[in-house]
């Protein structure tokens, strides 16, 4: 049985919570959603690289979490004649790709998808520590800190890991704060107040928590910050979503995790 894009969609749209928001940065990002689906890409971040790949592996739908086009809502009139913006369109307009961009809707599920599915890939939801719409609070099996930001370098690929305060003593109390947390107030600073001592985290604010830690560390507290970056700590949620939206489709149709990779170079 044959889908269009369309109709995966609106599979898709079924399976999430509906928004109270009125207004959600979700939807068609570009190309005709009413063509037939040769098969579907799945990515935390539509790079040009994914793209490619996408295109690569036959795909004409790639589902994705963040933006396409460098803007929270996408928006393109101020990115007309840019030609890093142009060549993008070029790209995806001659492989007639349709980018659906689900975020909000993600990340409304009760408890939240990104997290639950990081949780998930992880294997850390039996050691979840709270009750709240989005899992933060885990208590681990003791392990040292450098143990740890090895486990997430594996499972997330990366190279190296940001790291503020203690890089070494034993933990178990962990909160994980993914993608971005740029609030100025106190919150994640509190978190660390309440006896969390790891923070692992996408963004944050120098000025905020980190500085915290910093002063925390010196103190001889044991408090360590573990920062990945926003699309690496957010993949492992899309990664997951490979397994809810395999039961939405024709099984015939292909189904391509792309991982978007870590941006960051160290010199």
């Amino acid at each position: 049985m044959s889908m269009t894009i369309q109709q995966v969609i609106d599979k898709i749209l079924a399976y999430h919570p509906d928004l109270s928001a009125p207004q959600t940065c979700d939807g068609v990002k570009c190309g005709d959603p009413s063509q037939e689906v040769t098969a579907i890409a799945v990515s935390c971040a539509p790079t040009y690289d994914v793209i490619r790949r996408a295109a690569e592996a036959g795909c004409n739908f790639l589902l994705c979490h963040e933006p396409s086009f460098y803007s929270h809502e996408d928006t393109t009139d101020w990115l007309e004649g840019d030609p890093v913006y142009e060549e993008k369109r070029r790209f995806l307009e001659k492989h007639q790709m349709v980018i659906f961009r689900d975020h909000d809707h993600l990340h409304a599920h009760t408890p939240d998808g990104i997290y639950t599915g990081v949780m998930k890939e992880l294997g850390w939801e039996p050691y979840r520590a709270d009750t709240g719409r989005r899992p933060m609070l885990y208590h681990l099996p003791p392990m040292d800190v450098s143990e740890l930001a090895a486990f997430l370098k594996e499972k997330l690929c990366m190279e190296k890991v940001r790291v503020i305060g203690k890089t070494s003593g034993t933990v178990s109390k962990v909160a994980y704060i993914g993608g971005g947390n740029m609030s100025f107030d106190n919150t994640n600073t509190r978190l660390m107040m309440d006896g969390t001592e790891v923070m692992i985290a996408g963004e944050l604010i120098d000025w905020t928590v980190m500085s915290y830690v910093r002063d925390a560390a010196v103190m001889g507290q044991q408090k360590t910050i573990i920062q990945l970056g926003h699309f690496n700590s957010e993949e492992l949620g899309m990664k997951y979503a490979e397994s809810w939206l395999r039961p939405l489709v024709d099984p015939e149709i292909p189904i391509h995790w792309i991982r978007a990779g870590e941006p960051y170079h160290y010199l």
